[in-house]
């Protein structure tokens, strides 16, 4: 991994969106150093970028800057929110935008760290070390840009349900221990209404991405955010949504039985099915046949459901989609922006590989969210605010993903380190002074 001997001139520019944010000029500094460090180190731990930098300043000095230095991760959401509703490039006319509601882990060896616990990791079928993280993003044709977060607390009120019942003293004890057991069912009841399930978390983000207006022609959430609730909230927003429903769900599709969508989508045939095409994020166009209906679902009210394969013969599981739109009748329009959430999977890989978002270190809860704000607003820079520039007589390589982008800013730190090695050269230093000067640096950070 290059040095970073000097901040790029488009992360500069950058900085000056959070002007407002810093009070002080070494805060606007350290914050070019660690999204530099978020983009091109290898390690971006605090202690990781700090042995990227050549300057002589000490590792507390950015440790201070990530957990205790007085900026608000808060106001630079703001800030880095507004900018890219102003930066985003003009929709072009039936151009398909989508807002994507979904979870991840953020994986940890450690227990200590701010939000951490054991969770059932179903991707890679084991426990893990995690903070779960329910987060929305902007995906259209060409950009694919996280909005915001939220950490999500397991609340373990089941089991402090169980611990009051198994604790409760007997009708004869004293007043001391029926006090002590009534402060603790007064914690309890105080930590039911604090408590805040995903699916609170989702609606909170929902109800700020509406306060700042970004189009888009639906939400689509994964199905573990299918809830009568929260797609309330966006309807009474005035929104369209599309989820994914389980083949589990009871539905009310023929006669007045109930039944699982799965039973009913086998007792159809392959006549009941029409081909349709619909257009990916990129404009690729795939066929897929389809059965559409607005089907009543058990304790909640009559949706349009799609049931689609991606064959003509209809071999293999199909996927159920669900949306309130019960006049879009044509399938393409529940299909289409189904398959916008496709990326996600890339843009939260983007995230954990490219920028950070997995590498954060940080005990104190201010921190932990300033990291992750770092490394969102290191992903709208490169998505929406770096500007390639090429030498003349160069053919011009597509740079398209975040990771090329990420290389393509090393180009830089490579003409800063020519540029520092130039320099000490014309200081008259030999090559074993200039190595003892770039080598020392690291060596010593490294004994700290």
């Amino acid at each position: 991994m290059l040095p970073i001997s000097q901040i790029p001139a488009p992360i500069k520019n950058f900085a000056g969106v959070f002007g407002e944010v810093f009070s002080h000029p070494a805060q606007e500094e350290h914050f070019c150093e660690y999204l530099t460090g978020l983009i091109a180190s290898g390690n971006r731990t605090v202690a990781g970028i700090h042995q990227r930098l050549t300057t002589l300043k000490g590792y507390d000095s950015l440790h201070h800057f990530m957990a205790d230095s007085p900026w608000s991760a808060e106001e630079m959401r703001k800030k880095r929110l507004d900018w890219i509703k102003n930066n985003l490039p003009p929709s072009k006319p039936n151009e398909l935008s989508v807002v994507t509601v979904d979870s991840t882990f953020i994986h940890h060896t450690g227990e200590k760290i701010h939000g951490v616990y054991w969770y059932w990791d179903y991707t890679k079928k084991q426990f893990c070390l995690a903070q779960r993280l329910v987060m929305t993003s902007l995906v259209t044709p060409s950009k694919l840009i996280p909005l915001n977060s939220q950490i999500y607390h397991r609340g373990f009120l089941k089991e402090q349900k169980l611990y009051l019942e198994a604790t409760m003293p007997a009708p004869d004890a004293d007043n001391t221990a029926w006090d002590e057991y009534n402060d603790l069912v007064q914690k309890y009841k105080e930590n039911c209404q604090e408590h805040k399930t995903q699916l609170d978390i989702a609606g909170e983000l929902i109800d700020e991405c509406e306060k700042l207006g970004f189009n888009k022609e639906a939400y689509v959430l994964d199905g573990a955010f299918l809830d009568k609730d929260l797609m309330d909230k966006i309807e009474k927003h005035g929104q369209a949504w599309v989820s994914c429903l389980a083949k589990s769900r009871l539905v009310q599709a023929r006669g007045s039985a109930f039944e699982t969508i799965e039973s009913f989508a086998k007792s159809l045939s392959t006549n009941d099915f029409k081909p349709v095409i619909a257009r990916t994020r990129h404009g690729e166009e795939r066929t897929y046949w389809y059965f559409a209906k607005n089907i009543m679902i058990k304790d909640w009210k009559r949706l349009r459901v799609v049931i689609s394969y991606d064959n003509k013969d209809l071999n293999g599981e199909p996927i159920y989609l669900i949306s309130n739109k019960t006049n879009w009748t044509q399938a393409y329009k529940i299909i289409s922006p189904y398959m916008m959430r496709d990326p996600i999977e890339h843009l939260i890989r983007d995230e954990k590989q490219e920028l950070g978002f997995e590498d954060g270190q940080q005990r104190k809860p201010e921190a932990v969210q300033k990291h992750w704000e770092l490394s969102f607003s290191a992903h709208a820079f490169l998505e929406l605010g770096l500007q390639v520039d090429y030498p003349e007589r160069v053919s011009v390589p597509k740079i398209e993903t975040i990771g090329q982008k990420c290389r393509f800013l090393e180009t830089q730190l490579l003409q800063g380190l020519v540029q520092l090695i130039t320099d000490l050269i014309l200081e008259q230093k030999d090559t074993k002074e200039l190595t003892n000067f770039l080598s020392c640096r690291r060596l010593n950070r490294l004994a700290h």
